[in-house]
């Protein structure tokens, strides 16, 4: 449940644009019935992202800035099916939304390939092998490599028909799916210490990274990449704690280490616009001007200064972006109608870790009615009906309860996340932003900070 809830959230902030230009891939979707659940698709394991469909059953999805890429679409928990598609191409989708196994019918793709990843299984590795010595446990896991890449090979000459560069990434991709067990060999291992291999465990680590900005588009070697740099860049024994720190260095390790410019440009791109886009521009001085300085390729550049960009439109102090919701009798509420009194949004949906949230709120209370505080729940709930029914629940009466409408581009712009499936703001009594990410409730630092800051 809670997988299809990131799904779902992530969708509202989310989806992607219909477009035409040659330099995208486009998937429209006619479905004989909608999907219970609904269709995501995605590109890589984190950015899953539900398709809409309008009034006639039909979906439009939209990639941008990739050459080519392995989609996934999900049909609820249940149904699963892989695709590849280069730059350029426009894929249709037809299936009933009960049954995408049985119903599935696909124009516009490479139906070789998609026969191929159809019939493609991976046979993991044995967790025995992590008992072997350093050198033989490779051996093993590039032997493992081999038996996974027996299907490509007897079908190569039918796929260079339709791609030979699917062949080049679907070897790479098979690769860096098993990459990450060398990482994990001295965690893992526990009979043979470290330092007794360090030299020859950080020297294949550095073989096993071939640079290559083709393969910036599959997931399994950026994730491999990011780790082996930070495992390289750790060698100096520097004590990094936190995830900030973490990425400089890898940036560091990156840029002192790797020759191939534009796979450079690439990871330094995709590291900090990951850790803006989620994380924010608060202390970030040391990252946005090594960013600023690597990042040669204007076009790349651009797209991190958009992101940059957003989250400095709600830094403290900017007026406040205004909402447009409804109460259960559906009469129309905005920000406008709270004047003169700080206002603090709840984003909520009715799941347990929001409604969780609301029996440490109303503790505060007394000092919200001390403070003035204007305390407003906005729901993005997706069916109405059941907000109407959890706000009858006694546990949550607390301020207002309104249900958001138009929410994706209210949430884009507040940067919600749909990880943590909530957010607090809190808004001056003149429209201005004091914060839109404050701790929740139940940390008890909430409190803490309305006590202090109003």
């Amino acid at each position: 449940m809670k997988c299809f809830l990131t799904i779902l959230l992530f969708a509202l902030v989310s989806c992607a644009t219909p477009s035409s230009s040659e330099d995208s891939i486009k998937i429209s979707i006619d479905v004989h019935e909608l999907p219970s659940i609904g269709l995501a698709i995605s590109t890589t394991d984190y950015d899953i992202q539900l398709v809409n469909f309008d009034s006639n059953k039909h979906g439009e999805y939209v990639i941008h800035n990739m050459d080519a890429a392995y989609i996934t679409l999900h049909n609820g928990f249940s149904e699963r099916k892989r695709i590849y598609a280069k730059q350029g191409d426009h894929i249709h989708l037809t299936f009933d939304g009960k049954s995408m196994k049985e119903s599935l019918e696909i124009t516009g793709d490479h139906p070789r390939i998609t026969e191929y990843l159809s019939r493609q299984k991976t046979t993991p590795y044995n967790r025995n092998i992590y008992s072997l010595q350093f050198p033989e446990f490779e051996s093993v896991l590039k032997e493992k490599i081999i038996e996974n890449s027996r299907l490509l090979d007897s079908c190569e000459n039918t796929l260079k028909n339709e791609s030979e560069k699917f062949i080049k990434l679907e070897r790479a991709r098979i690769k860096y799916s098993f990459a990450p067990a060398l990482l994990n060999y001295p965690k893992v291992h526990g009979g043979e210490d470290l330092e007794k291999i360090r030299d020859d465990y950080y020297t294949t680590i550095k073989n096993w990274i071939e640079e290559d900005k083709d393969y910036l588009n599959l997931n399994e070697y950026r994730t491999f990449v990011a780790l082996a740099c930070a495992t390289l860049a750790s060698q100096e024994g520097k004590n990094t704690t936190t995830y900030y720190e973490k990425i400089l260095e890898q940036m560091y390790y990156l840029d002192q280490n790797f020759k191939q410019e534009d796979v450079k440009q690439g990871f330094i791109s995709l590291w900090a616009n990951e850790y803006v886009q989620n994380n924010g521009i608060k202390q970030i001085d040391e990252l946005n001007k090594f960013t600023q300085e690597k990042l040669t390729d204007n076009k790349l550049l651009s797209r991190y200064e958009q992101i940059y960009d957003s989250w400095a439109r709600i830094a403290p102090g900017n007026k406040a972006i205004d909402f447009h919701a409804q109460d259960s009798t559906g009469k129309e509420f905005s920000l406008k109608d709270f004047k003169n009194q700080y206002v603090c949004l709840y984003i909520w949906q009715n799941v347990y870790p929001c409604m969780v949230e609301f029996s440490h709120l109303k503790k505060l209370i007394p000092l919200l009615e001390e403070k003035n505080i204007q305390w407003i729940n906005l729901s993005i709930e997706p069916k109405p009906d059941e907000w109407k029914k959890a706000i009858r629940n006694q546990d949550i009466q607390i301020g207002k309860h309104f249900f958001l409408k138009n929410e994706k581009e209210f949430l884009k712009n507040y940067h919600y996340n749909s990880e943590t499936m909530y957010q607090f703001i809190l808004i001056t009594p003149d429209g201005k932003i004091v914060e839109s990410h404050l701790p929740k409730a139940s940390s008890g630092k909430l409190e803490k900070y309305l006590t202090e800051q109003i």
